[in-house]
């Protein structure tokens, strides 16, 4: 099964985004950037995507909105912005208030654990648009770096150190409800190699990496640390859609496939859903929630400071992104 077989063409979505790259060349990048004088601000808008399905079916809904604040959060850290203040929108066709406290619950509890300032939202009522108790949800951030995250000063032979993620975090659901539902498969199955129930597991939160960075530059002024050169945030793409867009056109990437232990979830999908390992990296993250680049000299100072993570490739000179097993 392939992503479109479940309504999603990525291939469609990058050729209209090419139209829109005629008016603004931000777009393909992960934020958006405003020079303020010596600062840079950098803006975001995301959503949860399809997971917002498997919450109205497991009546759980705060941990969408701290997954919403988290995307958020990631995405501007690829641009070297830590963040500012976030804002939501909430579409409902009919407002239910324990939907929209569980969301709200969550929207604050992730700007609290990131540091960042709730400054506001809307909440519109679309009741023949939305049916039944399903609504959407979107999330707008807002950060500010001193030094922009251009990847200038990658080259050749730089490694590429993969930070686990926890589970699916926002994306590959469509492509997951469907094999969910030609394999008629519960979301209250518990499944041993999880220790809890499938629902439980695809309702993982999406982590944020805010706490992790930013001690390193360009987050910080530490000169003894390794500089982050570079940051992909692996969301709705997967591998293939994502790292190449931290990397100048100049350069490509080769990814070493076994260098890292892919959860259990991943293989679940890719077995009930008979899904082809290429497509597996072009819809999921398989385990890597983020992608940094950094100098091969400086790798293992890097590893040791985190205390977690992977060197998964390095960059090539060969442009584009190689998998390798």
């Amino acid at each position: 099964m392939l992503y479109k077989d479940a309504g999603v063409n990525v291939e469609k979505k990058e050729s209209l985004l090419s139209y829109v790259k005629k008016f603004s060349g931000e777009i393909g990048r992960f934020g958006g950037r405003f020079p303020l004088g010596k600062k840079t601000l950098v803006a975001s808008v995301d959503g949860v995507g399809t997971k917002l399905l498997i919450a109205l079916s497991l009546q759980k809904h705060d941990t969408v909105g701290e997954d919403l604040v988290n995307h958020c959060v990631n995405d501007i850290l690829c641009e070297g912005a830590k963040p500012l203040f976030f804002m939501d929108y909430i579409g409902v066709g009919k407002l239910n208030e324990a939907i929209f406290e569980g969301l709200i619950s969550g929207i604050v509890n992730g700007c609290k654990k990131n540091g960042i300032v709730l400054l506001g939202g809307e909440t519109a009522e679309l009741p023949s648009f939305y049916t039944g108790n399903r609504y959407d949800l979107v999330g707008f951030i807002v950060g500010m770096t001193d030094e922009r995250m251009a990847g200038d000063d990658i080259r050749e032979g730089d490694v590429l150190v993969g930070l686990p993620s926890n589970g699916l975090h926002t994306n590959g659901y469509s492509l997951v409800r469907k094999i969910i539902k030609e394999k008629k498969l519960s979301l209250d199955r518990y499944i041993s190699e999880f220790g809890h129930t499938l629902g439980k597991e695809l309702m993982r939160v999406h982590r944020s990496y805010l706490g992790l960075l930013s001690c390193f530059p360009p987050f910080s002024s530490s000169p003894s640390l390794p500089t982050i050169k570079g940051i992909a945030h692996i969301t709705g793409g997967g591998f293939y859609g994502n790292i190449p867009r931290a990397v100048p056109d100049v350069y490509g990437v080769v990814i070493k496939g076994n260098s890292w232990q892919v959860p259990y979830i991943f293989k679940f999908i890719k077995e009930m859903g008979k899904v082809p390992e290429d497509e597996m990296y072009r819809v999921f993250n398989m385990g890597i929630g983020m992608v940094l680049i950094v100098d091969r000299n400086r790798a293992d100072t890097m590893l040791n400071r985190l205390g977690e993570g992977y060197i998964i490739g390095e960059v090539t000179k060969d442009r584009g992104l190689v998998l390798a097993f």
